[in-house]
């Protein structure tokens, strides 16, 4: 038997053990995981739009869900798709619900890293502390916790990539590990690097199945061309083409992003990035997950597996030159977990006192529950805003935010938003002609010629980027 049998046989002779152990701990104990972490987000999540951690998406994102429409590339079918479910709910402002959606997501990403933990362990009262210890501190990492408090994707991705990483370490069926990397890249396509690491764990008379539900788990990608023509407000690009298709769901517009950094700044982002990494678990996590790699828990192929994926995510971050690079930081928690979680197999009951740590150091930054300083920001630019107005927006925070509340809360229905950064592509001009008929110079990219053509019959207004109020209007 090959060495990828005997990892793909250890990992199942896990799973098989801890099934078979006194139920209902298996069960219990990722239930219990996910209800404390999602009891911690709901007393901290922000109850309105937001443009904490890095969230300034998530205006576009809802949106797009509420309209059927097409976020920005590669689109994130499966967050739009199932966030119509999220906002079903009877309750709150649309924007809570999605941030409830984040939160439910988070949640149950946590309670799979739990059960994923627990396949590396032995089980017993003591390991099965220690596997919720593991999911623990994923759940109040800053980062983690953060992205669990808002509207965007990347609560969605952890929660599908959990779910695959305890699929794999349990043994599971690879149709079903194919089906939730195919869901996972449909998320996000970052989720594209964990396809090395299934198929590791895959051997090689497994693969067919593992294809099959990819292709299956891939298949939300294939709604964007019926979604292109549903008139949502929110589409980008034009997908009923496949060229135009393959622009956006391979994320093309975002290619120049992922390159070197300027040599000046190299040594420094590797630095801060790093410091941030360790940071989450407050540096003393760190400290066993490296006993856990060394560990007998798990075969040294699956350790090596693990290890080497996450390092892919680090350098991902670090070479994708945005603000936001440190978002890609948690799914290099996710991968540790099960190493942190053999790390505190042998501390039983102590292993949550770093969890507890976690909880009472983040809290306070990290607490949402009051932050509602969007909403007034964009009251006060649409209340005076002419009648009939063009507003120009700066880029994607303003066009966003603004988006959410004209067409998802409906407010200022006269108005007509048009962002200077979108203006340069052609598919946009030609959205917004069919849109709004009655704009004026759409054919080239010229938006001083449209701003003086509209401005004949209309006022054109331009928004400041944070939406401190308009700068100009003009007639």
């Amino acid at each position: 038997m090959n060495e990828g049998s005997n990892s793909a046989s250890s990992i199942s002779a896990v799973g098989e053990r801890d099934r078979s152990g006194s139920l209902p701990w298996p069960v219990l104990v990722p239930l219990l995981t996910g209800l404390a972490a999602l009891t911690v987000y709901l007393l901290t999540m922000a109850p309105d739009l937001t443009w904490a951690n890095f969230g300034s998406d998530g205006g576009e994102l809802i949106t797009a869900s509420i309209t059927s429409g097409i976020a920005h590339p590669p689109g994130y079918p499966t967050y739009v798709l199932l966030g119509k479910i999220a906002a079903l709910l009877p309750v709150g402002t649309m924007a809570w619900r999605f941030n409830f959606f984040s939160a439910v997501s988070a949640a149950t990403a946590v309670a799979f890293v739990t059960a994923a933990a627990q396949q590396v362990l032995k089980g017993g009262a003591k390991h099965q502390v220690a596997a919720a210890a593991a999911g623990l501190c994923v759940a109040f990492a800053p980062l983690f916790w953060g992205q669990a408090l808002i509207s965007e994707v990347y609560s969605l991705n952890s929660a599908f990539l959990a779910i695959l990483l305890w699929s794999l370490l349990d043994g599971r069926s690879p149709f079903l590990s194919g089906i939730l990397l195919g869901l996972a890249i449909t998320t996000h396509l970052s989720s594209l690097i964990m396809l090395p690491l299934v198929l590791v764990l895959t051997t090689y008379k497994r693969l067919l199945p593992l294809i099959g539900g990819l292709l299956i788990g891939l298949l939300p990608l294939l709604t964007l061309p019926f979604l292109a023509q549903t008139g949502s407000p929110v589409i980008w690009g034009d997908p009923s083409t496949f060229r135009g298709w393959l622009w956006l769901v391979s994320g093309r517009i975002y290619y120049a992003n992922l390159r070197l950094p300027e040599s000046s700044a190299a040594l420094p982002k590797f630095i801060q990035l790093s410091k941030t990494l360790f940071q989450q678990w407050l540096w003393i996590g760190w400290m066993f997950v490296v006993p856990g790699m060394t560990s007998r828990l798990l075969p040294k192929r699956v350790t090596t597996a693990l290890t080497a994926t996450a390092l892919v995510y680090f350098l991902y971050g670090f070479f994708y030159q945005t603000e936001d690079v440190a978002v890609y930081l948690p799914q290099v928690l996710i991968l540790f977990s099960p190493l942190l979680a053999a790390g505190f197999s042998r501390t039983g009951p102590w292993s949550l006192i770093l969890p507890l740590f976690l909880l009472l150091f983040n809290y306070q930054a990290l607490n949402l529950h009051q932050d509602q300083a969007v909403r007034p920001l964009a009251e006060d630019i649409l209340s005076s805003a002419p009648d009939q107005a063009i507003l120009i927006t700066p880029g994607d925070q303003s066009i966003f935010t603004l988006w959410y509340f004209h067409y998802v809360e409906g407010m200022r229905d006269d108005i007509t938003l048009v962002d200077e950064n979108l203006f340069a592509f052609d598919w946009y001009r030609e959205q917004l002609s069919e849109l709004h008929p009655h704009l004026t110079g759409l054919i080239e990219d010229d938006l001083e010629t449209f701003k003086e053509r509209n401005s004949q019959e209309r006022s054109v207004c331009e928004v400041e980027a944070d939406l401190a109020g308009l700068a100009n209007c003009y007639p």
